[in-house]
């Protein structure tokens, strides 16, 4: 009993022993089973690491090779692009967002280049409307021979009445004879009446020599025809008649004088020498300028449109007071104060801001539109000057403008896409500030010079129908019979009476 008791105790013992050593192995493995996991999770994490950085990898790879085969074509697009822009910045330039003439225009259609004003469409207050009546002073207008009453009456004398009227004119050739004693033989020659209607219609009116020969001949029902050699002389007998002597003084007398130049065709024209040459089988360029003011036009033609030409006109060079034009650099070397054409700037800024995408410079058209819309409301209010502290705030935001340029044009790249254009204007406003800035301090100076426009605009019209001057002769007749057209009108008088006053102290007889 006694050894099966030691038996079970030592086997109890042995148990014992061997289950501590399964524990310590169990806590082993447990040991050993955790680190696996350990090591499993960092195995995981670095596969998933190693997968998300290969993926990474290629991928980086895929766009660096995509990069690299695209770049030229990308360069090419963006080079494309840019030369697209330049183009159509060029192709859509027109008189509405450049200095180009409305000749260059050709087919386009040119938006409205006007800004709104806020009223009614049509004739304004206060302005003076043309309907049909019978003058007040009839019965001294047929005194003076300048107009007929004809009276057709339906009724007997005494009898109430009331009065339709028709306003007709006449035409009838008068064949005047004066009878003299004998002595020099006779002769036959045109009345200054005819001479003068000639020359309105030919340089006004724009008839050519045959029309208007053709017009004599069918309105005196065919009784008379003036050759076209006569017609000729008519203008060469009135421009031989004006002394624009006093024309030049009075706009010498002036504080503004505007001034600008057309270029036209011509077949002949002076050379250096002074010699005429003409044309073989094509036409010549010359160029009329236009000198005035209010109340006086002078037209001068020239074969160039260099600083010695205005200079040999000597008009300029005895000036002395605010010349308004249009940003010509031989201008500027004449007089000392100088109101450049606020119109030609906004419509280059508006360009600017158009065709070249820079915002900034639409944000200098509002400026000038706004100190000019200022302008114009102190004068209909009666002022005869801009307020000193409005006028510094308007000093100042010009400055404000001009930095902001020179800031825009320091970040682009130089040769860019409108670079070149934002840097002659910024260099512009900077340069001429004070002649852009003239017409806000000095309210006498004008913000246009659509004076000087206004004044040439018939000869880009006669451009039109006659196509050219045949001689240098014709164009130096045109530009003092028109200067004695347009002062004339200018100042209120009649342009017939005003020709008929011509023709009759010295027009030639032209037989």
């Amino acid at each position: 009993m006694r050894d099966y008791s030691r038996g079970i105790i030592k086997q109890i013992e042995e148990l014992t022993v061997e289950n501590e050593r399964l524990v310590q192995e169990n806590r082993r493995l447990r040991a050993e089973n955790r680190e696996l996991r350990a090591e499993n999770e960092r195995l995981r994490e670095r596969l998933e690491n190693l997968e998300t950085g290969v993926e990474d990898r290629i991928n980086k790879s895929v766009e660096e090779a995509v990069r690299t085969a695209a770049a030229p074509f990308q360069a090419a697009i963006a080079e494309k692009d840019k030369e697209i822009l330049r183009l159509k910045s060029q192709i859509d330039k027109d008189s509405s967002n450049s200095s180009k003439p409305s000749s260059s225009n050709g087919f386009k259609k040119i938006p409205n280049n006007r800004e709104k004003s806020g009223k009614k469409q049509g004739g304004q207050q206060g302005h003076k409307g043309v309907r049909l009546n019978i003058p007040e002073n009839l019965e001294e207008l047929v005194a003076a021979g300048k107009a007929e009453h004809v009276i057709v009456s339906d009724v007997t004398d005494g009898e109430a009445y009331v009065s339709d009227w028709t306003i007709d004119l006449k035409t009838v050739t008068v064949f005047t004879e004066h009878r003299r004693k004998i002595g020099a033989p006779p002769k036959i020659e045109y009345g200054p009446q005819l001479k003068a209607a000639a020359v309105y219609l030919c340089v006004v009116g724009l008839m050519t020599f045959k029309r208007l020969s053709e017009y004599f001949h069918e309105i005196s029902h065919r009784i008379i025809t003036v050759s076209k050699d006569t017609l000729a002389g008519f203008n060469r007998g009135a421009a031989q008649a004006i002394d624009l002597g006093g024309y030049i003084t009075d706009l010498l007398n002036g504080k503004v004088l505007h001034v600008d130049e057309t270029p036209i065709k011509t077949s002949e024209r002076p050379n250096p020498e002074g010699e005429l040459e003409t044309s073989e089988k094509t036409t010549y360029t010359a160029y009329i300028r236009t000198y005035s003011n209010k109340t006086t036009t002078v037209l001068t033609a020239s074969p160039n449109k260099t600083e010695e030409s205005v200079v040999a006109d000597n008009i300029l060079t005895r000036f002395h007071g605010i010349i308004s034009q249009d940003h010509e650099s031989k201008f500027y070397n004449f007089g000392s104060l100088h109101a450049t054409c606020g119109a030609h700037l906004t419509r280059d800024l508006k360009g600017l801001a158009e065709l070249q995408l820079l915002e900034w410079a639409a944000e200098v058209r509002e400026f000038f539109l706004e100190m000019n819309k200022r302008k114009n409301e102190d004068v209909l209010g009666g002022k005869s000057a801009c307020e000193p502290c409005l006028l510094h705030r308007f000093e100042e935001r010009y400055e404000e403008l001009k930095r902001e340029g020179q800031h825009q044009l320091a970040e682009m790249v130089p040769k860019s896409f409108g670079y070149e254009e934002l840097r002659r204007m910024v260099n512009r406003l900077d340069k001429h500030k004070d002649h852009y800035l003239l017409f806000i301090r000095d309210y006498e100076a004008p913000f246009t010079n659509n004076q000087a426009e206004r004044d040439l605009r018939h000869c880009k019209t006669k451009q039109k129908v006659s196509g050219c001057f045949r001689s240098w002769q014709g164009v130096l007749d045109y530009c003092k019979i028109r200067s004695f057209i347009a002062t004339s009108k200018k100042r209120g008088q009649n342009l017939l009476d005003s020709l008929l006053s011509l023709a009759s102290q010295v027009l030639p007889a032209g037989l």
